[in-house]
Formats: C-alpha cells, structure tokens, sequence
C-alpha cells in the first residue's frame, strides 16, 4: 500500500473509531459536568490571590504554619482522603516528585479530610509517603474552597496561589515544573514577599463566597428527605472514613450528600447505583 493511500485509510479509520466512541461512550453524569465546571470556576477566582494562613500539625507531630513557610519555598498543598481512589491513584506521583525537588526550596503537604488519624497514618504508610502530612479538622478545606478530592493548590514564593487544581494529577511534572522555575528565579532575585508582608495581605483579602456544595443543609432540608433518602442515609457508609453511617455523620461530605438526596431527582435508580453515583461525585477523577 503506497503512503497517500495508507494516509487516508489510517484517517478514515481514526475518524470511524471517533464516532463509534462517541456513540458508544456512556454520556457523563449531568451532576458530575456541574461539579467539573464548579471546580474550573474556583480555579480560576484562586489564581493571583494572597493565600489563606494556617496552621496544622502533621503526623509526625510537627508544626506547620504557612505565614513562617511562604516567600521561602514554594509550597504545594494536597487535599486528600483515604477513601478517594483517585487521591490514592496520584500519590506515587506527588512523593516521587516530593523526593526529586524537597532540596530545591520546595515543599509538598498533604492535607487530610477530616478523618481519623489511625487511618491517615495506615494510608501514609501502606503507600510509603515520604512528604509531610496532617488532618484537617474542616478549617483549612473550607478557607480553600474545596469542595472534591484530590485538590492540589501551588503557593508561590510570593504568597499567592498559582496553581489550583482539582481531580488527579498524572503527570507532575507538567502540572509544576514551569512555575517551580519561574519562583527559583524569584527566589534568586529577591522578589519574594515577607512574612509581615504576607500576614498583612492575608488578614486585609476578603474571603472567596462559601460555596453552597460545602454549605451544611438547613434543618429545613433534612426534612425534605423522602423515603427512599432517609433508607440511604441510614445505610450508606460516610466516604469520610468514619465509622458513622452518612446519617449520623455531620463532615462536608456527608452534608453534601444529604443535600443532594434532599434536592435532586435520581428517578428509579436503584439505591446501590445512587450511593456509588454520590460518593463518586465527591471525588474527582479525570473526566
């Protein structure tokens, strides 16, 4: 076969795959799209803003505070949870890139979603992390804005969020390696803000508008629950990684659950399908 023909073959053959993906692909989930489009907008409000101070003590039984870290190292925080295949899936990749860069002014924190620290600690271990990690209460989620798991935010050695990403990274190095150039330079030249510079922008920069996914429903909403909702709630495991059921925990996660069990229309889904459909929702994947 002469190469124009076996181009054209090869194109119409591309073109054929195309379309029988496109038919055949499952169509994403209308709440998933929303979630996706919800994490875009607060990537975009985080660029260029001052980041939030804060304070965690790892699991080492270190202190971290972020005011006595930034215009020193560039700092990348990771929101995770134990429960969350894709916050397990990108590990490997965050503690290999961690290892390659942590004598570069570079530092990488996990940040743990509310759940207990035995569990954490299994975690840590079973995959051999190496970089810094500690349990947030809720404070530090909720000052970020984040509403899915994993979330990794990049802090520049000028206070300020430069990355902010939800879902899972696949490659580190695409998604840092640019800025963690552009801040050494920063960093060899001077121009990087101090720590009384820093705490004054912090405590002076409004508070991005709490979102109403992580907002806790009223008392109002709970109610709204028919019965098909409250059976779920009382079977469902909380995704936190607690030993309550969604109904008696009261984290983001299993709020946001009862929520969308209260508001939303799931049809004739089967019960199994709407749990693992809820507790996918509030971990983001790749699309």
């Amino acid at each position: 076969m002469n190469k124009p023909l076996l181009s054209v073959s090869l194109a119409v053959t591309g073109t054929l795959l195309g379309i029988l993906n496109y038919f055949l692909k499952p169509a994403p989930d209308e709440k998933l799209l929303q979630e996706y489009a919800q994490n875009m907008a607060n990537s975009t409000e985080w660029q260029g803003r001052i980041a939030p101070d804060f304070e965690l003590k790892t699991t080492r039984g270190e202190r971290f505070q972020l005011s006595e870290n930034v215009g020193k190292k560039i700092i990348v925080l990771n929101f995770f949870a134990t429960w969350c295949g894709p916050c397990r899936e990108e590990m490997p990749e965050l503690n290999a890139y961690f290892n390659a860069h942590k004598t570069e002014s570079f530092l990488l924190l996990g940040i743990d979603a509310e759940e207990k620290q035995d569990r954490v600690d299994a975690f840590l271990a079973d995959l051999k992390i190496d970089f810094p990690a500690g349990v947030d209460a809720g404070t530090i989620q909720k000052q970020y804005g984040v509403s899915a798991f994993p979330t990794t935010v990049l802090i520049g050695v000028d206070g300020k969020v430069q990355f902010y990403e939800a879902g899972a990274l696949a490659n580190a190095e695409v998604a840092f390696d640019n800025l963690l150039s552009k801040n050494h330079q920063l960093l060899q030249s001077g121009r990087i803000i101090s720590p009384e510079e820093y705490r004054l922008q912090a405590q002076k920069q409004p508070a991005l508008p709490v979102r109403r996914s992580a907002e806790k429903p009223t008392a109002e909403e709970d109610d709204k629950l028919d019965a098909r909702g409250k059976r779920i709630v009382a079977r469902m495991d909380c995704p936190c990684g607690c030993d309550k059921k969604v109904k008696g925990c009261t984290c983001s996660t299993s709020n946001n659950i009862k929520k969308a069990l209260s508001s939303e229309d799931f049809k004739d889904k089967p019960d199994d399908e709407i749990m693992k459909s809820l507790n996918k929702r509030f971990c983001s994947g790749g699309m």
